[in-house]
């Protein structure tokens, strides 16, 4: 998914979305693709499943400094949250992969995807995802997990085309896999009881 795409997407979608100074990214060591694509395609501020981001440069932070977690969480820059309250980070020791550190266990690290353009794709690919469902299946869709065998099969592997670790690596995306599934197991059981 090219740059124009996904901003084009957030556009029609009418979804805000937030571009970085490359001045001020340039103090975090970012790669320079990671750099390029914050201060030209940006983040949204809210994304399904549950994610909020940074607004602004300033919202960007090492965990080092934002939580007091001293020197070995400095290469840690965070760049939002999920719906827990856990920071996503893009972790600039790993070849700036995004993660997600588990606040409640010593900020462990967790997967969510290899590179910032493999989450921006992702992020794309999953309000389709629910975007259809609300076309398709009405508007209760997605709270209702109300989608196909199909339909989730499709999502999953469009996730594994942007980046395969993100379905088979346990993670933000498998377990958003696996929610679904259990939530629509759940709503099935209820709705037949």
């Amino acid at each position: 998914m090219s740059n124009e795409e996904i901003i084009a997407y957030w556009l029609t979608q009418g979804v805000k979305v937030t571009t970085f100074s490359r001045d001020v990214l340039a103090d975090f060591g970012f790669q320079n693709l990671t750099a390029e694509l914050l201060s030209i395609v940006g983040l949204p501020t809210d994304a399904a499943p549950y994610l909020s981001f940074a607004e602004s440069s300033s919202d960007f932070k090492r965990i080092s400094i934002a939580y007091q977690q001293g020197d070995e969480f400095a290469h840690f820059i965070k760049i939002g949250f999920d719906g827990a309250g856990n920071p996503l980070v893009i972790n600039t020791k790993q070849d700036d992969c995004i993660q997600w550190l588990d606040h409640e266990d010593k900020f462990s690290a967790h997967y969510v995807n290899c590179s910032l353009e493999a989450l921006t794709a992702s992020l794309v690919l999953y309000n389709q995802f629910i975007q259809q469902l609300l076309a398709t299946r009405g508007p209760d869709a997605y709270l209702d997990a109300d989608f196909t065998d199909e339909q989730i099969a499709d999502l999953k592997l469009a996730l594994s085309k942007v980046d395969a670790q993100a379905v088979a690596k346990d993670g933000l995306w498998q377990d958003e896999l696996t929610t679904l599934l259990a939530n629509r197991e759940y709503y099935r059981t209820q709705n037949t009881a």
